[in-house]
């Protein structure tokens, strides 16, 4: 399930998922993304929560795939992005991606917050505010 933590006038978006990870939510996310675009962002800013790896496991594979095809259709307009979590695992994930993904998108900064930079992670993702 995806939750709007904030909502933002510029170009970030802050979500937060927990339990089930299912096709509407991948459409959300989706369509948040794209209303971004339409307001004549070039890169889009977006913050996800992630409580614990639970979230894999609860995981619908028809989900999964429409989000993971998305991403990959639209990883050239990401910017910065943090991942919000308590977790050492997802830590790791989080500084190798964005060693890895920032040769085929030099506009993206991944970054990891534990839960309790939340605030921090916020800041990060509206540089401009």
């Amino acid at each position: 399930m995806i939750n709007q933590i904030k909502e933002f006038k510029d170009n970030a978006i802050a979500l937060e998922i927990y339990g089930e990870f299912t096709e509407p939510d991948a459409l959300l996310i989706e369509k948040l993304f794209q209303e971004k675009l339409n307001e004549g962002h070039q890169h889009i800013n977006i913050l996800i929560k992630v409580k614990d790896m639970s979230v894999i496991k609860d995981m619908k594979l028809k989900g999964f795939f429409e989000g993971e095809l998305w991403g990959i259709k639209h990883f050239g307009k990401i910017g910065r992005c943090a991942v919000v979590s308590h977790s050492d695992f997802m830590k790791s994930v989080v500084t190798i991606e964005n060693k890895v993904l920032h040769l085929f998108n030099p506009s993206l900064e991944e970054r990891y917050f534990d839960e309790t930079e939340l605030d921090e992670a916020l800041k990060f993702i509206t540089p401009n505010e």
